[in-house]
């Protein structure tokens, strides 16, 4: 007995000849390509067929145009629905996702493709047929849905037969070690645990196999080509002990840190004087390229957007009493306040009411929000539905308060109550949308949002803001968490 678990008896067994991790590269490779090259041919083929039910059939090729538009058409909103599902994770074959994700995520790409193709396609007075346009955009909805449900499956299925999975091994039995066996499972055949002894606070999933002392001969005799450390840091010695083994054969060693959920992906490894260090910086560098760019976008919308200001302006004003501009105090980057402006969405005084609606709340942490929210004008539910009510912030970010993207700017309310790990996300101007909006908005839980948050902070680049203000137009569209 070791602790209060018996180690399971150590019974010899030939390693598992695992092909190279290149192997399961090259097959993941060739399925990506693959799924990408269906689903274009899938929309392609939807609008193909959408044009030969509304022209063919029908016996109307008179009132056509040249085929040659709807077939460019067609490929446009192919290629830009693919892009738009790579952007979203959809693209991830190894993740199998729920159908209703499925659904939102290949709805929202194709209608953005459909409505950026169309704004090409025009030409004075070309115009594409509107049945057309439906009859393909639900085809093409249809056929991605039914091919997403099934490419996971053969993908998977294929990876079975084609590729052994490698074995690993959990130092650490352990509330963190059975957690980190669950995640490793979905690539690894994990054997079980090497400690000494088990927490007894939980029931191990796996076999507690032997000691930390007979690490080595466990990685030999049952073919161990993972090892993954999830020891505390009070038991540091013990890593050291794992670390200086010879373990016979070729073996990867993963140690996971205690301050693991604060490093950034951007990492330095070194050596300064006999020592070895990892370097990061706990916020991500800006440049002043970032702010450039906010400037001239804001301009270019704020000009270009001048007429749907004025009608959502008089919409707002006919449909209630009270400023058609609301002025909400925020916290900006490094705590200073300021007033976020945004078109009216709710009745002259709502915020009076808060304490009467606040056993409705639907938020976690100090969030206030309620689904059906009884304050909201019906012109201002059309407005949240698009978020067309936060178009004013274009003001914000031309005078430097805000960014095009960044973190969520909070309420002076939320900010008294945060913990000091959450204070980082002030460590950047908040973002008219970010990874908290993309990712569900209203839905997202405080604590989840706090930590997308402070990943932006930590990991910003140029590459990461274009994602997120692409994934932007589908997650407006889906309306997700719009509330």
């Amino acid at each position: 007995m070791i602790g209060s678990r018996t180690i399971a008896p150590d019974r010899p067994t030939e390693p598992k000849a695992v092909p190279s991790e290149q192997t399961a590269r090259i097959l993941f490779g060739a399925s990506v390509a693959v799924v990408v090259a269906i689903d274009v041919a899938a929309v392609v083929g939807a609008f193909v067929l959408a044009y030969a039910l509304r022209f063919v059939l029908a016996n109307d090729l008179g009132s056509a145009l040249s085929i040659d538009i709807y077939l460019r058409t067609g490929i446009v909103v192919a290629m830009l629905s693919s892009a738009l599902l790579a952007l979203q994770g959809i693209g991830d074959i190894e993740r199998v996702r729920s159908w209703p994700t499925r659904l939102r995520a290949i709805t929202a790409a194709v209608s953005t493709g459909t409505v950026i193709a169309v704004i090409f396609a025009f030409d004075g007075d070309l115009r594409l047929s509107r049945v057309w346009l439906a009859l393909g955009w639900s085809l093409a909805i249809c056929d991605l849905v039914v091919w997403r449900a099934i490419a996971p499956a053969l993908y998977l299925g294929l990876r079975r037969r084609l590729v052994t999975r490698p074995r690993a091994l959990v130092v650490g039995a352990n509330a963190l070690g059975q957690e980190l066996a669950r995640e490793l499972e979905e690539r690894f055949e994990v054997i079980g645990y090497v400690d000494n002894g088990a927490d007894p606070d939980i029931q191990l999933e796996r076999p507690l196999l032997a000691a930390i002392a007979d690490l080595d001969a466990i990685v030999r005799s049952r073919g161990v080509d993972e090892i993954v450390v999830a020891l505390p840091p009070d038991r540091r010695e013990q890593v050291t002990r794992v670390m200086s083994r010879g373990f016979g054969r070729e073996v990867d060693v993963k140690i996971v840190p205690e301050f693991g959920d604060h490093l950034p992906r951007r990492l330095e490894l070194g050596r300064f004087g006999s020592r070895t260090y990892i370097g990061y910086a706990p916020i991500a560098r800006v440049t002043w390229v970032k702010r450039a760019i906010d400037f001239c976008l804001a301009s270019t919308a704020l000009v270009a957007s001048a007429p749907l200001f004025i009608a959502i302006a008089i919409a707002v004003k006919l449909n209630s009493t009270g400023p058609v501009i609301y002025r909400q105090r925020r916290v900006g980057k490094d705590g200073k306040q300021f007033d976020m402006l945004k078109f009216r969405s709710m009745c002259d005084g709502a915020e009076k009411l808060v304490a009467t609606l606040l056993e409705h709340n639907e938020a976690s942490g100090p969030l206030f929000k309620i689904r059906r929210d009884p304050r909201i004008t019906p012109v201002g539910r059309f407005l949240r539905r698009f978020s067309l009510d936060e178009l004013p912030q274009l003001i914000n970010v031309l005078v430097g308060e805000m960014s095009l993207v960044g973190p969520r700017p909070p309420l002076p309310s939320e900010v008294i109550t945060y913990e000091e790990w959450q204070l980082g996300r002030l460590q950047a101007r908040p973002g008219m949308t970010g990874l908290w909006q993309v990712s569900g908005r209203s839905e997202v839980p405080f604590n989840d949002m706090i930590r997308l948050d402070l990943h932006y902070v930590r990991n910003w680049s140029f590459g990461l803001d274009l994602e997120i203000m692409l994934r932007t137009i589908p997650a407006v569209l889906a309306n997700r968490g719009a509330y």
